[in-house]
């Protein structure tokens, strides 16, 4: 039985724009907010699933705990900038709910996973590397941690694993659409950017860069 899955952008510090598909490393003077596209990617996987973007709609901690009370697995988008208040989130969210199981994606536990669980509580059980669609997809249906590729998780004794790495997609197309995920959870009026008109929707057709520059994340 698939668990009920949670994908959190979890409340944030003032000005902290959404960012470049989910989350920018930037303050910003102007309210700026992106799709949060790599969460709602496998949220379309996993029925029964919700996407909770809670710095564009103005979403309290109050509020997002409430949220989390019908759910048995989260998995919070982070980067280096929010991951103090991130990991803050998880610790409420377990201390409200000790049997919640937590995750973290993105591009800070991706390049440092180790580091990242060494300097976040013990709330946070795993954090994914590489791509996370289908890893988050086995965690839901069950898979104990230690079978899912692609994740460094807390062991039951504290120790920290590393899991082998997951294979790279390579059909894209198996992927559902996430349309309908913006649709059921997401108000397309609290998403701006400066330079398009508003309100405006941005899909993801392809991953990667092949120009491979060596500052960026992108490849």
């Amino acid at each position: 039985m698939t668990m009920k899955t949670l994908f959190l952008q979890a409340p944030s510090f003032e000005g902290f724009d959404g960012g470049a598909g989910s989350r920018y490393q930037a303050k910003r003077e102007i309210r700026s907010f992106w799709f949060p596209t790599w969460l709602a990617q496998p949220a379309a996987m996993i029925p029964g699933s919700r996407l909770l973007d809670a710095p564009p709609g103005d979403i309290s901690v109050e509020e997002t705990l409430q949220v989390a009370a019908a759910y048995e697995l989260c998995i919070i988008h982070t980067s280096t900038p929010s991951f103090p208040s991130d990991v803050r989130m998880a610790e409420l969210l377990k201390e409200h709910y000790p049997r919640m199981l937590i995750g973290m994606v993105g591009a800070k536990v991706a390049v440092e996973p180790e580091e990242s669980l060494q300097k976040a509580s013990t709330a946070v059980d795993f954090v994914a590397r590489e791509e996370f669609d289908y890893t988050v997809k086995e965690i839901a249906e069950g898979r104990p941690l230690s079978e899912v590729d692609g994740i460094t998780y807390r062991s039951g004794n504290g120790q920290i694993v590393h899991n082998p790495d997951r294979a790279m997609i390579e059909d894209m197309d198996a992927l559902p659409f996430v349309s309908e995920v913006y649709k059921r959870d997401l108000h397309i009026e609290d998403y701006f950017i400066g330079y398009l008109k508003h309100p405006y929707i941005s899909f993801y057709t392809g991953r990667g860069c092949r120009s491979q520059c060596t500052f960026c994340l992108w490849p």
